[in-house]
């Protein structure tokens, strides 16, 4: 996880914060790394376009 949050930080920079998007993803719960990728894409997606999560 620590691994794809800092990948995260490296290609979006100021963009996302790590750790909201850790919360994010905890605050889900996940039960599996697919569930984990659409939570960070939905994040993500959001994010960049400035929609409501």
């Amino acid at each position: 996880m620590t691994q794809l949050l800092s990948l995260f930080s490296q290609i979006f920079g100021n963009q996302t914060k790590s750790s909201d998007l850790e919360q994010y993803i905890n605050s889900h719960n996940p039960n599996s790394h697919q569930q984990v990728e659409r939570l960070t894409r939905d994040y993500l997606y959001c994010t960049i376009n400035g929609g409501e999560l």
